[in-house]
């Protein structure tokens, strides 16, 4: 048995895309852990799977159904729906309650321990933070960098190279006082440069 270029580009459509779709979209919303290429790809195929087996119904009709084998039009839209659209909107809504920590929180209240969806404290720390807060920063060579972490600023959730934007700064005095410094369009830190992070909010009135 041999299989063609067209088979070949079929199954990879049919088995892959839909999880990558997925997985794209989650990882868009919520840090994700760091895996290999095999796990990955076994990822990918789980969901595919998951998602067909939701659509089975109209997967069905698709095959058997001559509505759809009559109007192929009609046809390419509803696979299309099942393989794109649905993936899309499934890893929004995956996205979404990863973000509230939903799943977490319901096993949390069964009694069992699961490890968190976030995989740093980092990662969790800037995915949560919204709303502009004074952040310092303490170098390793001891001195320090202040300023507001808002929309502006960035966060790297690339595991190996913890780098960060702050958009706007203020100098640190060894007596702890915050200075504004003019003319500054923010600052970038690299990893290897930073040895801690503080955070405060502004006082509520």
């Amino acid at each position: 048995m041999t299989i063609s270029g067209f088979d070949m580009l079929f199954y990879t459509v049919g088995f892959l895309v839909p999880g990558f779709v997925y997985n794209s979209v989650v990882s868009s919303l919520v840090p994700q852990r760091g895996e290999q290429n095999q796990v990955s790809l076994l990822r990918f195929l789980t969901f595919s799977c998951v998602n067909y087996a939701l659509w089975s119904w109209l997967i069905y009709l698709l095959v058997k159904s001559e509505f759809f084998t009559e109007h192929l039009v009609r046809a390419a839209i509803a696979w299309g729906g099942v393989t794109l659209l649905s993936p899309v909107l499934l890893g929004l809504l995956m996205g979404h309650f990863s973000q509230k920590e939903t799943m977490f929180h319901v096993l949390r209240r069964l009694g069992l321990k699961p490890i968190h969806p976030i995989p740093t404290a980092w990662d969790y720390k800037f995915s949560i933070t919204r709303e502009p807060v004074w952040i310092l920063v303490t170098l390793k060579d001891g001195s320090k960098v202040g300023g507001v972490f808002g929309s502006r600023s960035f966060a790297s959730s690339d595991t190996t190279d913890r780098d960060m934007y702050i958009q706007e700064v203020y100098r640190v005095t060894a007596e702890g006082k915050w200075n504004s410094a003019e003319r500054n369009d923010g600052i970038l830190l690299l990893a290897d440069q930073i040895r801690h992070v503080e955070f405060w909010k502004d006082e509520e009135e």
